[in-house]
């Protein structure tokens, strides 16, 4: 998997297919390099100590070792660019609720004020006072006048 990887790196980096091939070339060569070395350690002394433990310090380890710091890397950048932005969204959504609460508010004042003045105008300014009203019972209590009136032919 490991070798298919770099393959697929390689002829990235490479752009073309001759260079993919000369990369895959080089990959096989590497592989074999590695197997001797596997080998090679394989035939152990049998008075040496800790003859079960794997060689420390192989390129092939170290490669495979930066690849995953680069990839936790880049995943930890990714995950502060998600951070901030939820940081962002949520210090924005605050204050446009902050400014929606003062422009209610600020609405609020402004509607008490308005009918308070309302309020005012109407104990000061009577209507019926400047406009009156006749009403057509005062009129027409007097029956005798229009009921019965004088100048009528019975």
């Amino acid at each position: 998997m490991l070798c298919i990887t770099r393959l697929f790196v390689l002829s990235l980096l490479a752009g073309t297919a001759a260079s993919a091939a000369n990369a895959a070339a080089k990959i096989a060569k590497s592989e074999a390099d590695e197997a001797e070395e596997r080998e090679a350690d394989d035939v152990s002394s049998p008075d040496l100590p800790f003859q079960e433990l794997a060689p420390f310090g192989r390129e092939s380890v170290g490669q495979e070792l930066t690849e995953s710091a680069i990839q936790e890397s880049d995943a930890m950048v990714d995950q502060l660019e998600k951070a901030e932005t939820a940081e962002e969204k949520r210090s924005a959504f605050r204050a446009l609720t902050r400014l929606r609460g003062v422009a209610l508010t600020s609405f609020d004042g402004i509607a008490r004020s308005h009918t308070g003045n309302i309020d005012e105008f109407t104990k000061v300014n009577h209507w019926r006072e400047k406009h009156p009203l006749r009403h057509l019972a005062e009129e027409e209590s007097d029956v005798s006048k229009w009921a019965f009136p004088s100048n009528a032919d019975f």
